[in-house]
């Protein structure tokens, strides 16, 4: 709440539908300083139009974990719970958090050379520059390959260097099946012995108690690192959840926080990209501190830390394209929505609405129209964080006794905007920060006009107007 009304870029515009405003620099101590006599109301999500988006687009499966706990699970499409899905290239995000489990047991740096153990890549001035973080962040220069046909992990290491580390992002198997070849070379070092597979289950598949279904190769001892791992969506979701809460699932310590957060670092030659992880682009539709794996026929898991939030999607292409930014659309509206009645006024009913050319949306602005008024009519704005409460007082509230006939009290008055309507119009122009923290939070408004004509008060109210922030 701190964050939404003490921003400085949250400053209110307010203005009849003409140019004349109130300078901004008179209400940004009123913004500071007004007391807010609401508690900010709970965050909410449209988990079952995510859900509907999902299953249109071919989707298997929708859920969705909030704090830990699974808040929506939905098996779509002649796919049910207990089935297992191909995780596809989603299995590198396993490979990524792998790297930083093995860097915190000292096995590998990540700015540590590969060469050191790959020793036949030494006479290679490209490839003996690669490093661990530049290998599997597919900046190392190291040819990809071709997608969804790997190698084993030796013939993975002579895959050609195409250029020196951080010219090219280059995508595919090679890169993860020769970290795959370094710590299997690294684990055969040390007492005991450990075959990679091994060393994947103790250290980070058992501790979670996932159940795998299957996984390419693994009981050769060296399992498929690009994309080869089978799991029910209730054992991906868990591997999210650890990912969400830096490292950690229930009271054990998978990973420590810090090199976690070094696979959500990215690179200048691929800003969408970190170690094994897709990260959201600046700028993009997408909240901003979202971090995904991704496979082959859509399959996703959505990582997003300020909200609480753990999307699992499994699916395969259709006939109609997958887009994340219209799943997080449809997961997260953002819209104008009118509630309650206004009170007849001198000039008819005062109607407050939004514009529907400027949704409210994260680093965007929300503009509140206010019509029907008396011609020079001053008045005041409300902004409400409740239309259930206010002062203690269940809502709405009759101004009957004020002399204010069929007029109600719609939302709590916890910051009000002065305007004078000269033209019988009037309208509100908020700035929305750009922070994840305000999506799913809603705000509401109602407008007291100055109307002598209309009743023995000589004030009449709007309806009520919802203001949901979302994409």
């Amino acid at each position: 709440m701190r964050l939404f009304f003490q921003s400085k870029s949250f400053l209110p515009n307010v203005s009849h539908w003409r140019t004349q405003m109130i300078p901004i620099n008179k209400l940004f101590p009123l913004l500071l300083a007004f007391p807010l006599l609401s508690s900010l109301p709970a965050q909410t999500f449209d988990y079952a139009a995510a859900g509907a988006y999902s299953a249109s687009k071919n989707g298997h499966s929708f859920l969705v974990m909030r704090n830990g706990k699974i808040v929506y699970e939905k098996y779509t499409n002649n796919f049910h719970s207990n089935m297992a899905h191909r995780l596809a290239s989603g299995t590198k995000s396993f490979t990524g958090v792998l790297l930083a489990i093995a860097v915190d047991d000292g096995l590998v740096g990540f700015d540590e050379k590969v060469a050191d153990i790959i020793t036949e890549w030494k006479s290679d001035r490209r490839k003996s520059q690669i490093t661990y973080r530049q290998l599997l962040g597919l900046v190392s220069g190291l040819d990809g390959g071709k997608v969804g046909s790997a190698q084993d992990y030796a013939a993975s290491i002579k895959a050609p260097a195409i250029a020196a580390p951080l010219k090219v992002f280059s995508y595919g198997p090679n890169p993860f099946q020769c970290f795959g070849e370094a710590l299997k070379r690294k684990l055969q070092k040390r007492s005991p012995k450990e075959t990679v597979t091994q060393y994947l289950m103790r250290k980070l598949i058992q501790p979670l108690g996932i159940k795998v279904s299957y996984w390419i190769n693994a009981s050769k001892g060296e399992p498929g690192l690009p994309g080869g791992a089978y799991l029910q969506a209730r054992e991906w979701i868990k591997f999210g959840e650890m990912v969400r809460l830096g490292g950690v699932y229930g009271n054990k310590r998978i990973v420590s926080s810090k090199n976690l957060a070094e696979l959500f670092k990215p690179t200048k030659v691929k800003p969408t990209y970190g170690v094994g992880w897709w990260l959201s682009a600046k700028g993009s539709p997408l909240p901003e501190d979202l971090a995904y794996a991704a496979g082959s026929g859509t399959q996703h898991l959505y990582i997003l830390p300020k909200l609480g939030l753990v999307l699992q999607r499994f699916g395969e292409i259709g006939r109609r394209k997958y887009s994340h930014a219209a799943l997080f659309r449809a997961l997260l509206p953002s819209h104008y929505k009118a509630f309650g009645s206004a009170c007849r006024g001198s000039a008819g009913f005062p109607a407050l609405g939004g514009d529907p050319f400027l949704p409210p949306r994260v680093g965007g602005r929300a503009r509140i129209l206010l019509s029907n008024l008396p011609s020079g009519a001053p008045g005041l704005f409300y902004m409400g964080l409740s239309k259930t409460k206010f002062g203690g007082f269940p809502l709405p509230i009759s101004l009957a006794p004020l002399g204010m006939k069929s007029c109600n009290l719609w939302v709590s008055i916890d910051l009000p905007f002065a305007f004078r309507a000269p033209s019988g119009r009037a309208k509100l122009e908020i700035p929305i920060p750009n922070d994840d923290l305000l999506l799913g939070h809603s705000t509401f408004f109602q407008a007291l006009i100055v109307d002598p004509k209309a009743n023995p008060a000589g004030m009449i109210m709007s309806g009520g107007l919802e203001v949901r922030i979302g994409l």
